[in-house]
């Protein structure tokens, strides 16, 4: 009998050599391949060869029939992982078992774990009564290890063959073997030229248009099966999909090569908003490389016993990247980025911050970021969630902008239909986004038709508007708005060093920061109003500006947008109080003059807000001095 470990070694010669850089996966596993595969042809128990090395060596036929296999895969999980994991045998006979479903009354699960059980026998010596109960019962571990597979061929970036292993909703467990039962290396081939037929790449369009082939004759009779009968659609669909996707990809990375998948992460800065970059994971094996572009070249260094590459060098400038895409080579490693298309999905990375997956999971915090291609798909997708759409936070690209607080489903691109968080007085708390100060609260935004919010267990009225939160008299901790839809949680901080938003100075005493000799606010139109020094007002305390000394005693005003500090030692320092876009339509010689001294102070906030309030001022004070020079006039 051929052993389990020849096996291994066999289908990853077969399905997972070399050879297979670039071509898509087909793990097709019948009766006839089963036969090819074991080399003799003169063999008849070649099947029953694969299977009695599955059932008597990797099985456990005591308490979880697939608990050898999976140890298996975490010990493999700490090597190098050059060959794939150790479970090909297993699923195999998973494909197999798929493939003998032809000609049943049924194509349920149930006739699926009666195949497997008839080519996973048990030993003579085991006392199992029902193994085929027994095999179905633990069936969620080859879930696990099909996605392991899945996993393993994505990180060699389709150098071992691009993964087409999909499942079906209904069938979550079984469905990666019968995606694998469907279409044959042969198969593939016969196909080429239909892809090349039909270009949309969509799942009706393509089972459609191959149903009305011309040269559907030439298919295999379990594919032209599958095409008559539309009850494995589900499966085909998707996998047809994949198969004419990846004609489309970029060529293969060259044998000897890596593929480095190169991702967009995001930090959410209160002060700065959202900071691209790049992030590039550890591949096994490769400790760095220098990849030369046509803007230089990008050194990738592994340090540390970290996850994560050190990228330095020439870096690709991110907003080219995502609209033209990047290629990059060195000796071990190659990146190639297509152009995306967006918006982008990020969720958040257990190394830190947010980062771009390529599918978002379920009832998770996300990300939207966008260009002006995509805006209106991120309106549509919010507005099919009953989200009133609001401005975008900005991020550190220009013309790339971030939708928060986005929640997914199940369905592929649908949206919760979830509350969420608009404004509030945010304070970092490693890395989450839902902590306010206290007299800072978000407002609510509930999608429309969503009824009976409650706030801490007492009903609240929205009526699909947007509902402040503020002047409810919440205090510091946690806090929960329960809808029909579902259920966030928010919490609340008292001012204290730690967590202060950074663009204000954290809360400290005269003896330890400078008196203030000025302030000065500044509205959206850039005027700007002294504040002499007096008993301070209700907002010095609420907003926390750490500042010793105090403006008089009049409320600052609700047009304020920047407070500006001027302190006896002849440092100057600009606040921002709350985002608003400039609306300077003059510049007087009296704006001019204090706006001067505006550019050249050294504690400016880094928020682009501010450098756009600074471009503002001298477009309008250069489109005077060009009509002040027609008109023979003008002002210093």
């Amino acid at each position: 009998m051929r052993s389990y470990n020849w096996w291994q070694r066999r289908l990853t010669q077969e399905f997972f050599g070399p050879d297979q850089n670039g071509h898509p996966l087909l793990f097709f596993v019948d009766d006839e391949k089963a036969v090819q595969l074991h080399g003799d042809a003169k063999a008849t128990d070649s099947i029953d060869d694969l299977c009695a090395a599955v059932a008597q060596e990797a099985l456990d036929w005591h308490s979880h029939a697939y608990e050898p296999i999976l140890q298996e895969y975490f010990t493999w999980k700490r090597s190098t992982r050059e060959d794939p994991p150790p479970c090909l045998p297993l699923l195999a006979v998973c494909v197999l078992a798929a493939t003998r479903m032809r000609g049943e009354g049924g194509r349920g699960a149930h006739h699926y774990y009666a195949r497997l059980a008839d080519l996973l026998p048990p030993p003579s010596w085991s006392h199992q009564t029902n193994h085929g109960k027994y095999l179905q019962r633990d069936y969620g571990t080859v879930r696990d290890l099909w996605t392991y597979l899945h996993k393993w061929l994505e990180e060699r970036g389709g150098t071992r063959g691009v993964s087409t292993l999909r499942t079906s909703t209904g069938q979550k467990l079984i469905g990666y073997a019968r995606s694998q039962a469907l279409i044959c290396a042969a198969d593939r081939q016969r196909l080429t030229p239909f892809f090349e037929e039909c270009t949309v790449r969509d799942e009706t369009a393509l089972l459609q248009g191959l149903r009305m082939w011309k040269n559907r004759s030439r298919l295999s009779a379990r594919l032209r099966e599958a095409l008559s009968k539309g009850d494995l659609d589900d499966f085909l669909g998707p996998l047809l999909v994949a198969l004419a996707t990846s004609d489309d990809r970029p060529p293969p990375v060259p044998i000897g090569l890596r593929r480095l998948p190169l991702r967009i992460t995001a930090a959410d800065d209160p002060r700065d908003g959202w900071t691209l970059r790049w992030r590039a994971e550890r591949l096994v094996g490769v400790g760095g490389d220098v990849l030369t572009h046509p803007g230089g070249s990008l050194s990738v260094t592994a340090e540390g016993g970290g996850s994560l590459y050190a990228l330095s060098g020439d870096l690709p400038e991110i907003g080219q990247s995502l609209t033209s895409g990047f290629v990059a080579r060195g000796e071990h490693l190659e990146v190639s980025l297509p152009s995306q298309m967006n918006p982008i999905t990020l969720q958040e990375d257990p190394l830190g911050g947010w980062t771009e997956v390529e599918k978002a999971a379920p009832h998770l915090p996300s990300l939207l970021l966008f260009d002006a291609r995509g805006e209106k798909k991120a309106r549509d997708l919010l507005t099919e969630a009953g989200i009133t759409w609001e401005d975008p936070e900005e991020s550190s690209v220009d013309g790339w902008f971030v939708a928060a607080d986005v929640e997914f489903t199940e369905g592929a691109g649908a949206v919760a239909r979830r509350p969420r968080f608009a404004g509030g007085l945010r304070v970092q708390h490693f890395g989450e986004r839902r902590h306010y100060l206290v007299g800072g609260e978000p407002d609510l935004m509930v999608p429309t038709g969503v009824g009976n919010v409650r706030l801490d267990g007492e009903p609240i009225s929205c009526d699909g508007e947007r509902t402040e939160l503020r002047g409810r008299g919440l205090t510091a901790g946690s806090h929960v708005i329960d809808t029909e839809s579902g259920r966030i949680t928010f919490h609340l901080h008292t001012p204290r060093q730690g967590n202060v938003p950074r663009s204000l100075d954290p809360p400290k005493t005269s003896s330890q920061h400078p008196p203030v000799k000025r302030a000065t606010v500044i509205d959206a139109e850039g005027h700007h109003t002294d504040l002499n020094t007096a008993e301070p007002p209700a907002w010095w305390h609420v907003r926390h500006t750490g500042l010793s000394g105090s403006p008089n005693a009049m409320e600052i005003p609700d047009s304020a947008v920047w407070l500006v500090i001027d302190r006896p030692d002849g440092t100057i320092e600009a606040q921002m109080l709350r985002p608003e876009e400039p609306r300077i339509s003059q510049v007087t010689p009296e704006m001019w003059k204090f706006w001067t001294v505006m550019y050249v102070i050294e504690h400016r906030p880094s928020a682009k807000l501010w450098t756009r309030y600074l471009k503002k001022v001298w477009e309008v004070h250069k489109r005077y001095l060009q009509t002040a020079s027609v008109n023979g006039r003008g002002h210093d």
